[in-house]
């Protein structure tokens, strides 16, 4: 009779446990990239997996999707192991492999891009870098002949110039391939508008008016206004992190208070 009573207390027990420490998830959503000219979308039929779990899951119409993590609180260490659709890749191919925080209330970001528009936006940009560094070399280069002529230069201080120029140039070009690549998994939904105007100016070879909005940046009167937002996104995410870790504490307490209850219920 006793062990009867006992089993019914303990199923009565796990009735009040919350629902996630039964049955914990990762919520999540998965995403487009942001460009210039469009904003990122939800992403269906991605096949999210996640480490140490078995079974994988697909995203739906909206974007989102949700992983049963068995046994992990707020604050324990989940790991992305894969992000799949046929045409598309990761943003950030990093992610994979990556320690991140396990949360039942904040989802989890995957931003990914069309193979198809990441090489046409990669091929833009380059062409854009190489004319833009090709007219550049050649504007410089009929400067030092004409200084030549004028008799600005002599034939020696000409070569050092000309040398100068064509180590710059081969540099330049040595960079763009990984600059195209950079800023084509560029995802503008997460940029503030002067880091956008700033990104557009790179990508369509404007690198003149980049370099002055740059130094608007760190111009005083605007510096103050960005270094505030910063401290406010900083401040919000020690908040986000404060509440996961209280949460999971608070979790913890329920927990033990219940198999206290369980155990004496035992021993009666």
């Amino acid at each position: 009779m006793k062990k009867q009573q006992s089993r019914f207390i303990f199923i009565l027990l796990l009735s009040f446990l919350p629902t996630g420490l039964l049955a914990q998830a990762q919520q999540g959503f998965v995403k487009t990239i942001g460009r210039p000219d469009k904003p990122g979308v939800p992403l269906a039929n991605v096949t999210v997996r996640m480490r140490g779990v078995v079974n994988a899951v697909l995203t739906k119409t909206d974007g989102k999707f949700s992983i049963p993590m068995p046994g992990k609180k707020n604050g324990d260490v989940i790991i992305l192991q894969s992000a799949r659709k046929s045409g598309y890749e990761l943003v950030d191919p990093s992610l994979v492999g990556r320690q991140q925080v396990f949360s039942k209330t904040v989802p989890i970001e995957i931003v990914m891009v069309s193979s198809a528009e990441l090489a046409a936006n990669r091929q833009r940009i380059e062409r854009i870098a190489y004319q833009k560094a090709e007219n550049n070399f050649q504007a410089r280069l009929k400067e030092l002949k004409k200084e030549v002529e004028e008799l600005k230069l002599t034939e020696e201080q000409y070569r050092q110039e000309l040398q100068a120029l064509q180590d710059k140039y081969e540099k330049y070009q040595s960079l763009i391939s990984g600059m195209a690549d950079r800023y084509a998994r560029t995802d503008y939904d997460h940029l503030d508008s002067i880091d956008r105007e700033i990104n557009i100016c790179i990508e369509n070879g404007e690198l003149e008016k980049a370099d002055s909005l740059i130094h608007t940046v760190f111009d005083p009167t605007t510096a103050v206004e960005r270094n505030r937002a910063a401290k406010e996104g900083v401040r919000a995410k020690q908040k986000l992190a404060q509440d996961v870790i209280d949460e999971a504490n608070e979790e913890k307490k329920r927990l033990l208070h219940i198999q206290k209850k369980v155990k004496e219920s035992r021993n009666e």
